[in-house]
């Protein structure tokens, strides 16, 4: 069972194990919808709970089901709508708030996700063990490596030789600068016979230690091995943008979006390619999206700046770039963003300024940038 398939079926088990039972009650409509959810009729049963909430709208167990049922038929947005307005009822109810994470997950909004998977479990410590995977895939994907480490260390002993959680703790310690530890791992899949994951890792580790056609060997593989593993095709279309071939990463990650439209490396690259293009309107869609899944990601803030100083909007670009500084000060592209931006506003002394903080923060930098690197 490949790890994406582990985790869609953990996600439906817990969907299936989080629908409200039905209760005894004289409300026969609501009896209804419960009987058309069980017996699969989704649409008819969504068409039950909204007419039971039109009377009835504080019940919990109803607007938990409605939203139960939706996200069953992939109308997650809704979904996470009727879960909200459930838990504006009941604020500190695991169940719902584990629902809307699994929501969350499937929409690619991974910090929401993880945020509810959170709360629930400090609620309910008895969900743990079932959203671990989960939320671990949320941290590597937002890349809280450090986070997803922590999270999945303790359960070493009694998961190794888990796929899915051999994966997701490879690339964790892979992420977190674990090395040898993301070795170790990827010798106990590779023990198993070959597979895209194991050639993912591998690629990765490969790229860290700046052997770049070993790299390419081993993420070339892994695609033909897997063409839907998820991050297979963005990691291969980061090596081949760095390696000078722009036509074949935006093929790459096109191929990589069809699988999921939220993977935030391909969104940023994208953005990045669009951006070179002068395409501003599409570079501002992709970075969007790559902001929907990692809110807040100054790399992708930067982009964004960019953008709007590319579109005649320098006042907007200060203050996205005077913001971005101010929460990481060793930015040193944004400040020499932010000095061409001063320069655009008669700002002569305040560009200088910013100029030659970037010039120092180039000559003394030996450390990458937190979130996306700048193209």
């Amino acid at each position: 069972m490949t790890t994406l398939t582990s985790l869609c079926v953990i996600i439906g088990l817990l969907a299936s194990a989080l629908c409200a039972q039905p209760a005894a009650s004289s409300e026969a409509l609501l009896q209804h919808a419960i009987t058309l959810q069980q017996a699969g009729d989704l649409d008819g049963a969504i068409r039950a709970y909204r007419e039971y909430l039109a009377a009835e709208p504080d019940s919990v167990q109803a607007r938990s089901n409605l939203g139960a049922a939706l996200a069953r038929a992939g109308h997650y947005d809704e979904a996470i709508a009727e879960y909200d307005r459930a838990l504006r009822k009941s604020p500190d109810n695991p169940a719902l708030l584990l629902n809307v994470g699994l929501a969350y997950y499937k929409t690619g909004r991974l910090a929401e996700a993880a945020a509810r998977f959170e709360q629930a479990v400090s609620l309910a410590p008895q969900f743990k063990e079932q959203v671990t995977l989960l939320l671990a895939s949320c941290y590597n994907n937002l890349a809280r490596y450090k986070e997803a480490v922590t999270l999945l260390a303790s359960l070493e002993e009694s998961k190794a030789g888990d796929p899915a959680f051999d994966y997701l703790y490879g690339t964790a310690l892979i992420g977190d600068g674990q090395a040898a530890g993301g070795a170790a791992v990827i010798h106990r899949i590779l023990s198993r016979g070959d597979s895209a994951e194991a050639r993912l890792l591998r690629g990765t580790l490969e790229l860290s230690a700046h052997n770049r056609d070993g790299a390419l060997v081993d993420l070339e593989k892994a695609v033909a091995l897997n063409p839907r593993l998820p991050g297979a095709h963005a990691r291969l279309g980061e090596l081949l943008l760095t390696d000078g071939e722009p036509e074949r990463a935006r093929s790459v990650f096109t191929q990589e979006l069809a699988l999921d439209p939220a993977e935030f490396t391909s969104n940023l690259n994208m953005g990045v390619l669009a951006k070179q293009d002068q395409d501003y309107a599409e570079a501002r869609r992709y970075f969007d999206l790559a902001l929907r899944t990692r809110p807040n990601d100054p790399g992708v803030r930067y982009q964004l700046a960019n953008v709007d100083l590319a579109t005649g909007k320098p006042e907007q670009a200060r203050q996205a770039l005077e913001a971005l500084i101010a929460e990481s000060p060793d930015f040193a592209e944004a400040h020499a963003t932010l000095g061409t931006v001063y320069y655009r506003l008669n700002r002569g002394a305040d560009g200088d300024r910013e100029r030659a903080i970037s010039q120092k923060l180039m000559d003394q930098r030996d450390l990458p940038l937190t979130g996306a690197k700048p193209r």
